[in-house]
């Protein structure tokens, strides 16, 4: 049987005592109290509970001190997903279109609807475009067109870019993608022609280029006044400057920089804004 003296708990008792200050002709009561202890028995079934009621709150900290440790940890080795760069679509098929934000030597970073792409334009051919009007064309300027179907007729141009000729003195003739083969338009959709300018009559531009089987062609466009002009010259490396619309074509690397190949550099229209891409 437990010692009951020796387990006793020495319980609180309360006296008060109570005095009437008088203060400015107010009454006010002030209160003391006083702590008494005084001796109580427990028995040996109370020291148990108490014994056994303290040991569950220590288990219940240290189990719970143990559950935070465990979640710490836990969320320490959960690092947060990372997204992947954009897979290249091949050597020269990728392209990026907006304003230029920044430039850094020959890095750019150019932001279209919210978007930021990253370029490099160590290894790019840069032509700087301005306006133009259709008395610019000339035979043997090199080309480069958008142009609409038209049922019945020659195709429309949408807007007519004249550029310098490559590095061996000839104006590029690309070889179209066949009808109905992947990346082609469609037989309602705009259309590129790309060559030579062959001749020049009235509101008629011939276009002397190289069709899908890789022969000679020749391909009449027709401009009307809402024709847009442009006239492109090798850029200097001052003219890549920020506010400035950038079309750029080349491949992705595994890090998600545009590796520029062919890069077309033209003024902001009067509100600061890049013209959006012509629909297909």
């Amino acid at each position: 049987m437990p010692n009951d003296r020796q387990n006793s708990v020495p319980p609180v008792v309360v006296e008060q005592s109570r005095s009437r200050l008088g203060r400015s002709g107010r009454q006010f009561e002030r209160f003391s109290m006083q702590l008494t202890l005084k001796p109580v028995r427990l028995t040996g079934f109370a020291v148990l509970a108490v014994a056994a009621a303290t040991a569950l709150t220590l288990g219940a900290c240290s189990s719970s001190d143990k559950s935070d440790k465990s979640d710490k940890s836990n969320n320490a080795q959960s690092p947060a997903a990372s997204s992947s760069p954009a897979a290249s679509k091949g050597k020269n098929k990728d392209a990026v279109r907006g304003q230029i934000a920044s430039v850094a030597g020959k890095t750019v970073q150019v932001t279209e609807n919210g978007v930021t792409s990253t370029v490099d334009l160590s290894s790019a051919r840069v032509l700087d475009n301005s306006k133009a009007q259709l008395a610019d064309v000339a035979v043997g300027n090199c080309v480069s067109v958008v142009a609409e179907p038209a049922p019945g007729g020659s195709a429309t141009a949408k807007s007519v870019s004249l550029k310098p000729p490559a590095d061996d003195g000839k104006c590029p003739q690309p070889k179209p993608a066949a009808a109905g083969s992947p990346g082609s338009p469609g037989p309602d959709q705009s259309f590129p022609v790309v060559g030579t300018v062959d001749s020049v009559a009235g509101d008629t531009i011939d276009v002397a280029g190289t069709d899908a089987d890789g022969n000679p062609s020749q391909t009449g466009v027709t401009v009307t006044d809402k024709t847009a002009y442009s006239k492109g010259v090798l850029a200097r490396p001052e003219a890549v400057a920020q506010g400035k619309c950038i079309d750029v074509l080349g491949t992705l690397d595994g890090g998600g920089t545009l590796q520029a190949s062919f890069v077309n550099l033209s003024p902001a229209n009067s509100k600061g804004q890049c013209p959006q891409p012509h629909a297909k």
